[in-house]
């Protein structure tokens, strides 16, 4: 889209945003940058192309008419409601303006259960990222990340944290500027003659007022300059921010107030208790010759009184919080250390004493800004809006199902673990205590709860993984196999060693090895993988060489340079090939002459193992594995499990029921991991058509997973879905959700 066109998608048919946010008249900064926002873009767009779903505190205002949806804050249904209202809507992209403290429950959480319900694309701004979040702040970020299909944050040093800290894949990432307005720089006496500040030298500090505002650092930093320049006028303009008068009334205002009389700064210090009209902060902003960003906050990466400031080509002072130290570079502003009212009133000195260079770096700062302009700002936005609804239209292709991922939920798993392990089978989802524990199911755990504490970071989940390390070491018997279940008096019955239990047992461990490298777990669990090597020469069983891979997989991404593991890899992968040379037949393409259950696991550790090892025939025969995989089970836009009422053995009718979850989960990972090996988007849309046959796109419309409960069915069965929700079903859903997340946060589908 070029910028000077202004109906650029065409009066026929104009890009509908419609912006989440807090909106006028709420006395908020970010209801004020979507103001503008909006503003910009129906300039570039047309009229009543952008509306508002309003974030609101019980506060009774009257919106305009383009606000037509209102969440309550702290009200969980209103975001589920207006999920809905705007999935009904023509509305073709949703701009959602992000800050932690806009959003209801802990750390913002609720507006994930917005994201999670819309089929709508979503480009978020981000108005704080943080360089130390605490647990819950950095998995609300992820989350809202993973749910947005782009991400727009104003300043370089966001992007850096994005990527460093939280893993965000940088090509998400759009850096668009704070808007100013456009404008050309005019003298501050023209405003000082308006406001009647005449013969004045003005100091401005400006916005909603809280402690962070550090304006005591100022008033400090003013007493020698006033004692010189009697003339100075340091205007504090702004109300009280509403949070903090709601706790603590104006009791910053009076301290400040306090501090200017026992400073004797009553002749040179003025409140202004407003929140102020555009026009009204031009003319107090154009007034001041001098503006001090005083803030205690190191952390804050956006500031729209900075951005106006430069915009109106202002010298400023400021403390150095992240957006300052990168935009008032190369002499466009000074900084000062926090708290440092010495050193600030020094600069304040100097400043005025030297007009010449308070002008110059004036305008230097309102040379930078003129790319930060409303219009340039909105064009920006508009552009990436349209290209996420353009990419979003051609992935549909007639799909009934958008492609929309609910919010992980891992209370369900939770109440299935006890003190022993992980719980089997359900009666209905309550526990079934007269069905043994598995260490299978332990071992899922492991992977599952690995994979979702990697990407979130969720420290509730540690001592789970615990319990589940612990059953896998009780279940490792003397000759390194594993017992596979164990009843509730915690003993083992007699059973038959499993090959299958034994590679998911190395699967899970590996997964664990790659959690944290100094939890003793992880330490715990790389001694046996490397103790496990030797037996891999047992494992003839083609699933259970395959679960083996994946574990071995994960080990490498801790230490990817162990000769034995990637041996280990290669002698199972390899195995694995010499089943499918002796099966294959061009026709039918696959390692057995029968499918059975879990099926793309098998394609999945060739796939996964052509990523560490460069073996080419791993990369062509999971792949020709897996496109016989999705022929046959793939028709009619869903995928169609082979039942375990007699599975599909070659050259005889294949069973329909009945279906398993964890074939669903495991084509997700597979096919979105193939579509990363090879940029074909069609295994991208297998990916989601594979994990919408949770969501009901299956043979009979059925709904498998429950997002309130976070529990999956057993299985699909001719009479409908199971009525029990045990272990396995939820564990391969948790999976495949948390692969899916990865790659829309990281655009990477494996850790």
């Amino acid at each position: 889209m070029s910028c000077t066109e202004t109906n650029a998608p065409g009066a026929d048919k104009r890009l509908k945003v419609a912006i989440v946010s807090s909106v006028l008249p709420r006395q908020c900064g970010i209801a004020t940058f979507s103001d503008k926002l909006s503003s910009g873009l129906e300039h570039l767009l047309g009229r009543k192309t952008t509306s508002y779903i309003a974030l609101c505190r019980n506060e009774g205002h009257k919106y305009s008419a383009k606000v037509n949806f209102c969440i309550e804050q702290e009200q969980l249904e209103d975001y589920w409601r207006a999920a809905d209202h705007m999935n009904q809507s023509a509305v073709d992209v949703v701009s959602l303006q992000h800050e932690f403290g806009l959003f209801g429950g802990e750390d913002g959480q609720y507006i994930v259960d917005f994201l999670s319900r819309l089929n709508k694309p979503v480009v978020t701004t981000m108005h704080t990222v943080l360089e130390k979040p605490t647990p819950g702040q950095y998995k609300t970020l992820i989350e809202v990340a993973a749910f947005s299909k782009a991400i727009i944050v104003m300043s370089q040093t966001a992007i850096k944290i994005l990527t460093e800290v939280y893993g965000l894949e940088a090509s998400k990432i759009h850096l668009v500027p704070h808007g100013v307005p456009d404008g050309f720089y005019i003298a501050p006496e023209y405003y000082k003659n308006k406001l009647d500040l005449t013969n004045r030298f003005i100091i401005l500090t400006f916005g909603l007022l809280g402690r962070n505002k550090g304006i005591e650092t100022a008033l400090r930093a003013l007493r020698p300059a006033v004692r010189r320049y009697s003339d100075i006028l340091y205007i504090v303009l702004g109300i009280t921010h509403p949070v903090v008068k709601a706790h603590e009334g104006e009791a910053y205002r009076e301290y400040l107030i306090n501090l200017v009389e026992e400073y004797d700064l009553q002749n040179n210090v003025r409140f202004i208790n407003e929140f102020v009209d555009d026009e009204t902060l031009d003319a107090y902003l154009g007034a001041a010759d001098l503006v001090i960003c005083p803030y205690h906050s190191e952390a804050q990466i956006t500031s729209g009184v900075l951005s106006l400031s430069m915009g109106k080509g202002k010298a400023i002072i400021s403390t150095p919080y992240l957006h300052a130290k990168e935009v008032l570079s190369a002499g466009k502003g000074r900084l000062v250390h926090f708290k440092d009212s010495n050193k600030m009133g020094e600069i304040i000195l100097d400043l005025i004493e030297n007009p010449e260079e308070r002008l110059a770096m004036g305008n230097r700062a309102w040379t930078a800004s003129k790319e930060m302009g409303w219009d340039q700002v909105s064009c920006r936005y508009a552009e990436v809006f349209e290209k996420e609804v353009e990419i979003c239209n051609a992935s549909k292709r007639g799909a009934p199902f958008e492609n929309y991922l609910p919010k992980i939920n891992m209370e369900y798993l939770k109440k299935l673990t006890d003190d022993v392990g992980m719980i089997q089978q359900t009666y209905y989802g309550i526990p079934d205590y007269t069905n043994d524990y598995s260490a299978d199911d332990a071992a899922r755990a492991m992977v599952a709860f690995s994979q979702y504490y990697n990407l979130f970071k969720d420290d509730s989940v540690l001592n789970l993984l615990d319990k589940y390390m612990a059953f896998i070491v009780y279940a490792r018997r003397e000759d390194g196999w594993f017992h596979n279940f164990m009843n509730y008096q915690k003993g083992f019955p007699t059973q038959e060693i499993s090959q299958d239990t034994f590679g998911r047992c190395l699967w899970g461990l590996g997964a664990v090895s790659n959690l944290v490298l100094e939890r003793i777990p992880g330490i715990l669990a790389q001694t046996m993988v490397e103790e496990s090597l030797p037996m891999l020469g047992s494992l003839t069983y083609t699933r259970a060489q395959a679960y083996a891979v994946l574990g071995l997989a994960a080990y490498l991404t801790m230490d990817p340079e162990h000769d034995g593991v990637k041996n280990g890899i290669k002698h199972l992968c390899d195995a694995l090939l010499v089943s499918y040379m002796q099966t294959a037949d061009g026709i039918w393409n696959w390692f057995e002459d029968f499918l059975s259950y879990d099926n793309a696991r098998l394609p999945q550790a060739l796939l996964t193992a052509s990523l560490y090892l460069r073996n080419p025939n791993y990369l062509k025969y999971g792949l020709a594995s897996l496109d016989f995989l999705i022929k046959v089970q793939y028709h009619d836009g869903y995928f169609d499990m082979i039942g375990n009422k007699g599975w599909y053995f070659k050259g005889k009718e294949r069973a329909l029921y009945c279906q398993q979850p964890l074939d669903a989960g495991a084509l997700t990972e597979t096919c979105l991991l193939a579509h990363y090996l090879t940029n074909d988007k069609t295994y991208l849309e297998m990916a989601h058509a594979a994990f919408q046959w949770y969501l009901g796109r299956n043979r009979q419309g059925k709904i498998m997973y429950d997002p309130k409960s976070g529990a999956c069915v057993d299985g699909l069965s001719m009479n409908g879905p199971s009525r029990n929700k045990g272990a396995e079903a939820t564990l391969s859903f948790v999976m495949a959700l948390v692969c899916l997340y990865r790659w829309e946060f990281t655009g990477v589908p494996v850790e």
